[in-house]
């Protein structure tokens, strides 16, 4: 049995689609399904939780099985609001504009694909799952978790009335890089104190953002962290500071392969614990999930990380 986990307003509503031609192959290959079309954020959590208990797996001596249609932001909602991520495996066919979690684990956007895997058993593969803590909260991310300007141009995205129409006329990449560069103009610099695992703070005067990376990508394909590894327990780290806007411009299409890392101005780092705090609060994202303004993150790695199929 799967429960499909379906985002109807995923990419501005492309994701039915995607879902109706799922829905003909698993009917025609008699795969048995529960489908949920999520109406909330706090819904999608409640069924989440409620299909992925911890008395389930003793209960029926099998995995709990999910299928989520959805992009980053989906993925990552379903993430935290899994109840047992050891006994959970997923199956993600991404319907987002980023979809940087795919981009970077090589999973396909055909729905024939996927069913295919799932008929044939699939091969069952394990990443790391990141977890910050900000106050008296705490939430898990699979791609990144970023402060500064990456998180307020996420914020800005998720606002503007613009993404939908560009979204359906697939120039969505498109918003993103104009709400980025109106970003990079305002956006007021503060100073931070990064602290990794056991080592004396780095200070940076004026921080740009800070990515903290499970795996290379975010933002729509920006290779911000070439090297990250989701199975090496590791967070990797990419660090921009006193960078003028003109500065930072050449930089960024630079990220989309990755070779920005030895520029002025570009900071790399590896840590399992991290700290950061900045001298006021900044925007915060999870997979590009907003989560507020902080001015303190703690950082590190789940001992139990995601099981997904492919």
């Amino acid at each position: 049995m799967y429960h499909i986990i379906v985002n109807p307003s995923s990419k501005s509503g492309l994701a039915k689609k995607q879902w109706k031609e799922l829905k003909k192959i698993l009917d025609d290959k008699k795969v048995t399904y529960i489908v949920h079309f999520t109406k909330s954020e706090k819904d999608l959590k409640n069924y989440t939780h409620s299909v992925t208990d911890r008395l389930l797996f003793e209960h029926n001596a099998c995995p709990n099985r999910l299928i989520v249609l959805g992009g980053d932001g989906t993925l990552n909602c379903v993430l935290n609001a899994i109840d047992d991520l050891e006994h959970t495996i997923v199956s993600y066919m991404p319907t987002g504009t980023s979809n940087d979690f795919a981009r970077a684990t090589g999973i396909s956007t055909d729905p024939t694909g996927a069913v295919s895997a799932l008929k044939k058993g699939g091969v069952t593969r394990h990443t790391d799952v990141g977890l910050v803590r900000f106050g008296r909260k705490q939430r898990r991310f699979a791609v990144s978790c970023g402060i500064g300007f990456d998180a307020a141009t996420c914020d800005e995205v998720m606002r503007t009335p613009a993404k939908n129409l560009f979204n359906r006329l697939g120039l969505g990449r498109l918003i993103y890089c104009a709400i980025a560069l109106k970003q990079l103009i305002s956006l007021e610099h503060v100073s931070c104190d990064l602290y990794l695992d056991d080592k004396p703070p780095i200070h940076f005067n004026r921080l740009l953002f800070a990515s903290f990376m499970q795996l290379p990508y975010e933002g729509g394909g920006f290779m911000l962290c070439p090297n990250a590894d989701s199975g090496d327990g590791l967070l990797e780290i990419c660090v921009a500071s006193n960078l003028t806007a003109l500065q930072a411009l050449p930089i960024f299409p630079l990220a989309l392969s990755g070779k920005h890392t030895d520029k002025d101005g570009i900071h790399m780092y590896r840590a399992r614990n991290i700290r950061i705090v900045t001298s006021k609060p900044l925007c915060v994202h999870t997979d590009g999930e907003v989560c507020g303004h902080h001015s303190e993150l703690v950082l590190s790695t789940l001992e139990n990380g995601l099981n997904y199929r492919k």
